[in-house]
């Protein structure tokens, strides 16, 4: 049975010389698999610009940028805890894991999708500490969902970035405090 790798490859439309260069690539994060990947993410970037050189070109400016997107995306996979898995989030809420999957189909919880096995993950601080969804998300999560442009990132650094028209509070923070009506004005602002 092929690997996951082994599929993604055979999606690949790469010539072969650039498949190459992919497998080199694959195969150094897969022995570092055990390091934290945002480190990971990070080093490379640092070998990137060791080898390369800082230039000018377009080219080169979109591979860093991908990089610290990665970089930036591996951080807010770990802020205020990290994440569940479906089956963990099931026991968190107390329902079933497909009464899970469907709240998240709903948009009433989020996740992202690992790039991987594409299992969805949970960010732990969309739950209190009596294993309830914060008061708010959901009424939040309805109105960010109305702009087709936000994807679950986007939807994750809404909550977790600081904003200006919130006086430098984060939507998480609010929510957490009980202020559901300054989140939603801020999610409508957002998804503009």
């Amino acid at each position: 049975m092929p690997t996951i790798l082994e599929k993604k490859r055979g999606k690949l439309k790469l010539p072969s010389n650039e498949r190459a260069m992919v497998d080199e690539f694959s195969g150094v994060i897969r022995r570092h698999r055990d390091e934290d990947p945002a480190t990971v993410a990070r080093l490379m970037n640092v070998a990137f610009d060791i080898s390369i050189g800082r230039n000018d070109s377009r080219q080169d400016k979109l591979a860093r940028a991908y990089v610290r997107g990665l970089e930036a995306r591996q951080q807010l996979t770990e802020a205020e805890g990290g994440s569940l898995s479906s089956d963990d989030t099931a026991r968190v809420l107390g329902i079933s894991k497909t009464a899970v999957l469907k709240r998240l189909e709903a948009g009433r919880l989020l996740a992202w999708r690992e790039e991987r096995l594409q299992a969805a993950r949970f960010p732990l601080w969309q739950f209190d500490k009596h294993g309830h969804v914060l008061a708010g998300l959901e009424q939040a999560l309805a109105i960010l969902s109305q702009d087709e442009r936000l994807d679950a990132w986007g939807k994750v650094l809404f909550f977790l970035q600081q904003k200006s028209s919130l006086e430098g509070q984060r939507p998480l923070d609010l929510l957490r405090s009980g202020k559901v009506k300054e989140v939603c004005v801020a999610a409508h602002a957002y998804a503009e």
